[in-house]
């Protein structure tokens, strides 16, 4: 049972971080600067993102653990 729960958080994290890979589009700043000519551009994502990103990490790890975790022996029958 642990194992199958362990499947299925590996997988859902995994749709979880496509799905959000796909939605979001990070915003766009660009700086120009007029001495030089250079022109900045950086990317930044919203902070759900990273929110997202970190959860579905998590999960991604605790399913890992379920997956691969050691079944105990019971002493007592």
């Amino acid at each position: 049972m642990k194992r199958a729960i362990g499947i299925y958080l590996i997988a859902q994290a995994l749709l979880t971080y496509l799905t959000i890979k796909m939605m979001y589009t990070p915003f766009i700043v660009k700086a120009l600067n007029r001495n030089t000519g250079v022109m900045t551009v950086s990317y930044s994502y919203p902070l759900t993102y990273w929110l997202i990103c970190i959860a579905s990490g998590m999960m991604l790890i605790v399913g890992m653990y379920l997956v691969f975790a050691k079944e105990k022996k019971q002493i007592f029958n």
